[in-house]
């Protein structure tokens, strides 16, 4: 009987020892800083502050940052894009993240995102914690400025044949104006009235009213629908644009 009950004691706690845990809990990630709306500029860097914490142990974390395409205009691909992966030491249950990012300066003002997530000791994921914040060069943050009009019609305009328009206006910028352009012609950019490219510019300045005097008739070689004046410009650091939208019916 004694030896009977050894024999179960034995094997009982061999039982509960074989036993694996079965761990579904998400490790938790709160960003401190940046916040949501913050300006990071280049000189300081983006110093990343988090809490990253788990009920059995934090593995890896693993950081993106890209810029956000909607609201970067035409500089949108020349916003960078980083992902960074880093193991944890001593898998602890709480991990007091501090983490500074040097941006370079080349790098381009806009609007970003940043996404931390964490893997625990189990491989559970943590729902990812995002801010939103903006770049500004320390060199130059400050966009190209578009400022036009058109003679003989305004935006949203509905013009037909023998109707004469002409671009006015400027493109500057305070510190290195690099490129520019002009388009018009249809809103889907498939038939072309006149496109126009600027590449090598004299003191950050393109004058549409003083130095190019062009003239456009709308006549029979305008397909009717929708129109516009679409201009781009860029410094080393920001590409902005700016649209004209007009109508042509007969």
């Amino acid at each position: 009987m004694i030896r009977h009950t050894f024999i179960y004691l034995i094997l009982s706690i061999l039982a509960v020892g074989c036993i694996e845990l079965d761990d579904k809990d998400k490790p938790v990630v709160l960003i401190d800083s940046p916040l949501d709306g913050d300006v990071i500029t280049t000189d300081a860097g983006l110093r990343l502050l988090a809490t990253l914490t788990d009920n059995t142990g934090l593995l890896q974390y693993k950081i993106v940052i890209t810029g956000i395409d909607s609201l970067n205009d035409v500089g949108a691909d020349s916003t960078f894009s980083i992902t960074l992966i880093h193991g944890i030491s001593d898998k602890p249950e709480t991990f007091l993240l501090d983490y500074l990012i040097a941006l370079d300066d080349t790098t381009f003002n806009g609007h970003y995102q940043l996404t931390l997530s964490c893997v625990d000791v189990e491989g559970n994921e943590a729902v990812r914690d995002t801010v939103l914040f903006r770049i500004k060069n320390s060199i130059d943050h400050e966009p190209p400025i578009i400022t036009v009009s058109v003679d003989g019609m305004n935006a949203g305009d509905t013009l037909t044949f023998g109707q004469i328009i002409s671009p006015r206006g400027f493109i500057t910028d305070s510190q290195s104006l690099i490129y520019a352009d002009i388009f018009i012609g249809r809103a889907n950019f498939s038939d072309t009235v006149r496109y126009n490219a600027f590449t090598w510019i004299e003191n950050n300045n393109i004058d549409f009213t003083n130095n190019y005097l062009w003239w456009h008739n709308v006549d029979s070689t305008w397909s009717q629908g929708a129109y516009h004046i679409y201009y781009t410009a860029w410094d080393n650091y920001s590409g902005v644009s700016h649209t004209i939208p007009f109508y042509v019916k007969y």
